[in-house]
């Protein structure tokens, strides 16, 4: 049986980065991999290039950590063992960010009947259609 992936967070900034974008090789497309971290933040690894007595070598880095919100919806995704794919969606080097903090952007794709609890919203956040309006109907009068 295929495991149903479908898009769960499209778009997600990593906080807190801790490598220099450029120089690690990182890449859109590249995978990702998210982890509990023991204070309770999801953090975000990569296999990324960092180079050793001058010879380049690859190594898994961690990049940074998932917001509170997205942490809420992926932690119980996490301590069950779904599983996940995350992606590189958006990257902003140091040297193109500017006056800016450089960025990078992760999605999140699993199987969304796995995390409806965690993604339904509240019955007290619905907003209920606007009751429609009765027009009466009649002959236009002269005026």
């Amino acid at each position: 049986m295929r495991e149903i992936m479908e898009p769960i967070l499209p778009q997600v900034p990593v906080e807190g980065i801790s490598v220099h974008i450029a120089r690690s090789r990182l890449s859109m497309g590249d995978p990702v991999e998210a982890r509990l971290m023991p204070d309770g933040r999801v953090g975000i690894w990569a296999r990324i290039r960092r180079p050793v007595l001058g010879f380049p070598l690859w190594r898994e880095a961690y990049l940074g950590h998932l917001g509170p919100v997205a942490a809420q919806v992926l932690t119980p995704a996490l301590l069950d063992g779904a599983a996940l794919r995350l992606r590189v969606v958006m990257l902003t080097p140091e040297h193109l960010a500017g006056a800016r903090e450089p960025e990078i952007h992760v999605s999140v794709w699993g199987d969304p009947r796995l995390l409806t609890p965690f993604l339904d919203v509240p019955e007290i956040f619905h907003v209920e259609p606007p009751a429609p309006v009765e027009r009466k109907r009649g002959k236009a009068q002269p005026s």
